[in-house]
């Protein structure tokens, strides 16, 4: 992974970050740090679930656009919820703590970087490599889902996928 790849991967978990700050916190709310942890991995699992129930059910297509979209809806209700309650004097008064929170991501962000550059090839520890990247390429190929069976023509991909 070069260093543009990492910072690009940093910048676009962190912009999914923000998008879901103000539901975290809402929905966390009862935390003592109201769950600013939680709006990276939450908005990432948000965002992701809506996407794929949204195409198999074939509301939408498996695209950029998509994607796109679905990040600007959920920021505009966080920026809906950011309007309903104010967050200028909750992160005033746990900046030590969204501080130490930043710090331990992107120090677990660089270790797992580092350590995974020791060992990048795909065909590491086993032989079930090669299925998971053909299914991988499957579903970023696909526009629907489910995606088709990258060894069996003409088939849906009949594992989990999501």
């Amino acid at each position: 992974m070069t260093v543009a790849y990492f910072i690009l991967w940093y910048l676009t978990v962190q912009v999914i970050g923000l998008a879901a700050l103000p539901m975290t916190l809402r929905l966390f709310r009862n935390l003592p740090d109201r769950g600013y942890a939680f709006a990276r991995p939450l908005g990432l699992l948000l965002m992701g679930y809506v996407l794929w129930l949204s195409v198999s059910f074939g509301f939408l297509r498996n695209q950029w656009v998509t994607i796109v979209a679905l990040l600007i809806a959920m920021a505009g209700v966080s920026i809906w919820l950011w309007r309903r309650e104010p967050l200028g004097d909750f992160l005033r008064a746990r900046r030590r703590t969204i501080l130490v929170v930043e710090a331990l991501f992107l120090i677990g962000m660089i270790v797992a970087a580092f350590v995974r550059s020791y060992s990048p090839e795909i065909a590491t520890a086993g032989g079930e490599k090669f299925m998971e990247y053909a299914f991988i390429n499957s579903i970023l190929r696909s526009d629907t889902f489910p995606p088709p069976d990258p060894w069996l023509s003409g088939y849906i991909i009949s594992y989990y996928y999501l």
